[in-house]
């Protein structure tokens, strides 16, 4: 996504940043920290809190949900990390939200406006608040946000609501493309977008909009970031949504972490060149029947 322009105010103090952490790696009395806008390299305990940042906020190990098979894949771009977010939240009424999101620019700052909205979508859902309404709140905190700490972002949010028959989807996308639904013995759907990105018009709130679709058993939801569509070969070719769509079909049949990583392998390697984009995905597949236990859930976190 774009980068933002530089933030105004006094230098950033050293806060921890999830950039590219490799599986395994032991980077013990290490940190990444932000000072004026530039990673460095500082030594120090903090590897408890970049764990934190990646396992709870980009990429969290998932819950099992009734009802639903689900798989979250994360891949980090080199350098910086940026906001990617997938988040998948089960309510005490037994309805699931579904989130996927971009936020602009990269390093801390994205990191910190991720997790703003990850929570904020939890908490206004959570007060029973439509998808629409729930978008058109988190629009308002996001330009109040920036403008009180005089900084510029935007995001791009898909955010659905999944009731607890597991039988309809209501869902308001703020500029997020790249969401596919694919009912069973049907082709792939590619969902609208319902309103602006977030964080962008002041007086723009009238825009948000959601709609509704019928899930049926078997129907599976496949939600990316730019990652993969904007997976760029040369200087004009990208990935994009009809090779998107060709790895849905092909894989409709497979078990979601199976998809989600297959999607993910076969947007790197159309690149010609190092991923400088994170990489985001949700797949999700509705159960035979809502009572039953779904296949276990799955992360899958890969760094380049």
């Amino acid at each position: 996504m774009p980068t933002p322009g530089q933030a105004r105010g006094d230098e950033l103090r050293p806060i921890v940043t999830p950039a590219a952490i490799p599986e395994g790696a032991d980077y013990t009395g290490q940190s990444f920290v932000s000072i004026g806008g530039e990673d460095r390299f500082e030594h120090r305990e903090s590897r408890e809190a970049a764990e934190v940042l990646v396992e709870h906020l980009f990429s969290p190990i998932p819950v099992p949900v009734k009802g639903i098979a689900y798989a979250i894949h994360y891949r980090l771009a080199e350098g910086r990390a940026g906001g990617d977010l997938v988040d998948v939240y089960g309510f005490d009424n037994a309805s699931v939200a579904f989130t996927v999101a971009d936020i602009s620019g990269k390093g801390t700052r994205a990191a910190v406006q991720a997790a703003m909205v990850k929570y904020g979508l939890r908490a206004y859902a959570s007060e029973g608040f439509n998808p629409e309404k729930v978008l058109r709140s988190l629009d308002r905190l996001y330009l109040e946000n920036t403008a009180f700490e005089l900084t510029e972002s935007f995001a791009t949010v898909f955010f659905g609501h999944l009731d607890a028959e597991r039988s309809m989807m209501t869902y308001a996308s703020a500029g997020h493309e790249g969401v596919v639904l694919v009912p069973p013995g049907g082709e792939p759907v590619v969902l609208d977008v319902t309103a602006p990105a977030v964080g962008v018009f002041e007086d723009q709130q009238h825009l948000f909009k959601q709609r509704s679709v019928a899930i049926g058993p078997g129907t599976l939801l496949v939600a990316v970031t730019d990652g993969i569509t904007e997976s760029r070969r040369g200087r004009r070719e990208f990935f994009g949504m009809e090779r998107m769509l060709d790895v849905v079909r092909e894989q409709r049949d497979a078990q979601v972490d199976v998809l989600a990583r297959t999607l993910a392998d076969r947007a790197l390697t159309f690149s010609d060149r190092p991923a400088h984009d994170d990489i985001a995905i949700l797949a999700v597949r509705i159960a035979a029947d809502a009572s039953d236990d779904a296949p276990a859930s799955t992360n899958l976190r890969d760094n380049p």
